[in-house]
């Protein structure tokens, strides 16, 4: 469940309107991340079980900058430089390696989330608060792991706020972004992996 939620995190953003609008909605969330270059973003996360009883609770810093991004976590670091991501596990010790347009990292890739996770849900969307739109995005399998995401997105801006992650049977996780820099400039390194940092580490490539 983490790495899902980990996953829907790199994405980095009236009554019920058209399915057509809320897909511009989310075209135009896509096109501000592009248009902002690269960017860091702090964000927070907690994941509550069906009673609404927190399970578990984490932050961390995401940068990113198109196709490349790092995650900084205190349970799990994440970077993808591109052609390779590295994934290291903090309570396990190790490093696992893929390549970039593997399932696995494709998964984490915010830009590719983005773009394609709204082919299996229908969209709906509908006016919130404080200059906010919520897009809904219902599973047409009533089986997926994920049956609904609501974001929240800055009508002004374009750029997501909030998230909130609904997974049958297991609650569900709250996602706050904050403190959006956009137009950063990170050395290449940002999005390597420095593997000699984590010496006693286990480096798997599953390449």
């Amino acid at each position: 469940m983490k790495k899902i939620i980990i996953s829907l995190l790199l994405l980095f953003p009236l009554f019920a309107m058209a399915q057509k609008d809320a897909a511009v909605i989310l075209d135009n969330v896509v096109a501000a991340i592009k248009a902002d270059a690269a960017l860091q973003m702090d964000y927070t996360y907690t994941i509550f079980d069906e009673e609404g009883a927190v399970v578990y609770s984490d932050n961390g810093t995401m940068k990113l900058d198109k196709e490349r991004y790092a995650l900084d976590m205190d349970n799990m670091k994440i970077w993808c430089d591109g052609k390779t991501q590295w994934s290291y596990m903090k309570d396990i010790d190790e490093v696992y390696i893929t390549a970039a347009g593997s399932d696995e990292a494709q998964n984490l890739s915010p830009l590719y989330i983005m773009e394609t996770y709204r082919e299996n849900y229908s969209l709906e969307i509908r006016p919130g608060t404080d200059n906010l739109h919520i897009v809904t995005l219902t599973a047409h399998d009533v089986e997926a792991e994920v049956n609904k995401l609501e974001l929240l997105v800055n009508s002004e801006t374009s750029r997501l706020a909030a998230m909130f992650i609904h997974m049958p049977g297991q609650g569900y996780a709250a996602v706050q972004l904050d403190n959006y820099v956009p137009g950063c400039k990170f050395a290449s390194a940002t999005y390597e992996c420095p593997v000699g940092d984590f010496p006693t580490a286990e480096v798997i490539d599953m390449r």
